[in-house]
């Protein structure tokens, strides 16, 4: 519906509005003009969220949550603001529930809270995951379409799945050598979950299959050099980006997955800063962006949704000199540079109806 979005943030949230018209790329960028400016006292911004109606958004800070209305012309208002509960540094990740009613993060804790957008006072609930480790974070949320489970992804190397519904933890994989960045649902139904690690590999998994004891991927996608540091899909099942610290970001297709990785990315480490370097053997990748810089923080990627008036040929991407890249999906070539942010470019997040461009800097807007 494009009515709502969300900003995660240290040091501030930006929501831009760009113009467009037909020319080499399907059409040409027009003028940038940002909407949101610094949120006072809040020293900045981890990330930005549209809901899925594009009628409402929520920057995460520090310990805040502020949501605000999406209004026709690009104008945004402040509706709400919350404290966030048992947060260890800062929020680290939001998601929103299917209905738009509830708005879940996470933290450097043991617990994902749930709140209560709409509700008359200040409702948070706890849901406790249960790790074995006594410093624990969950990276990266992900919300099943009925809104029952919720998908973790923890600094312990595994997999979470929590159900709202009988209010405990249902299922915990070890998915990875090191810390669990991110993770993502790839299909309409939930059935497929993704996870991006450390170790630089990104793993699929079937719900319908999955237990804890017996837990096998049923596809790895496998070329970054360096850990994966989040994850974007559009829910058809098909293609996905990850964004890593080896400075690229890669497009993928989910019916060609890697065959058994036979190398160890931990020991294979390229140069943070290098920008060009042939494939890995084995790399599936259907297209690598470069020219965005990944360093500090997890720094995020997304694709435009088909439904924009690019169709989705756009890929964003944040950028640790305080600058959105636009790449061209089909090409791989920058395509616009967005420079208004004074510090690193943490999230960003494309309107559903795609007509804006939300960004989140920890260096203020």
């Amino acid at each position: 519906m494009g009515g709502y979005g969300v900003s995660v943030g240290l040091y501030g949230v930006s929501v831009g509005l760009y113009g467009m018209s037909m020319g080499l790329y399907g059409y040409l960028w027009g003028s940038m003009r940002y909407l949101w400016g610094s949120l006072g006292w809040l020293w900045g911004d981890m990330g930005c969220l549209w809901g899925s109606m594009g009628g409402y958004g929520v920057s995460m800070g520090y310990h805040t949550l502020r949501f605000y209305w999406w209004r026709e012309g690009g104008r945004l208002r402040p509706f709400r603001c919350c404290r966030a509960r048992d947060v260890g540094w800062s929020v680290l990740d939001v998601a929103f529930s299917p209905d738009g009613a509830h708005c879940l993060y996470c933290s450097w804790s043991n617990y994902v809270h749930v709140y209560d957008i709409y509700g008359d006072g200040d409702t948070h609930t706890a849901l406790d995951l249960r790790p074995e480790e006594r410093r624990f974070a969950v990276f990266s949320l992900a919300v099943g379409p009925d809104g029952r489970e919720v998908l973790g992804g923890g600094s312990d190397g595994c997999i979470y799945l929590y159900d709202r519904e009988v209010q405990r933890r249902t299922l915990k994989v070890e998915a990875h050598e090191d810390d669990v960045n991110a993770v993502a649902l790839a299909d309409a139904g939930g059935q497929l979950l993704l996870s991006g690690g450390d170790d630089g590999v990104t793993r699929a998994w079937d719900r319908r299959c999955l237990g804890q004891d017996r837990a096998r991927p049923v596809g790895l996608l496998t070329g970054h050099r360096d850990g994966v540091t989040f994850l974007h899909t559009r829910g058809d099942g098909r293609y996905v980006v990850s964004n890593s610290k080896d400075q690229t970001a890669k497009l993928w297709d989910l019916r060609r997955p890697a065959g058994p990785a036979s190398w160890d990315y931990r020991w294979q480490r390229a140069p943070r800063r290098a920008l060009t370097s042939p494939p890995l053997p084995g790399d599936s990748s259907l297209m690598t962006y470069r020219g965005h810089v990944v360093l500090n923080t997890l720094l995020r990627c997304r694709l435009a949704p088909p439904s924009g008036d690019g169709g989705g040929q756009y890929l964003s991407a944040g950028c640790a000199t305080g600058a959105v890249i636009v790449y061209d999906v089909l090409t791989g070539r920058p395509v616009r540079r967005l420079t208004n942010h004074s510090g690193c470019v943490r999230d960003v997040s494309w309107h559903p109806q795609g007509g804006a461009l939300a960004s989140a800097s920890v260096g203020g807007a």
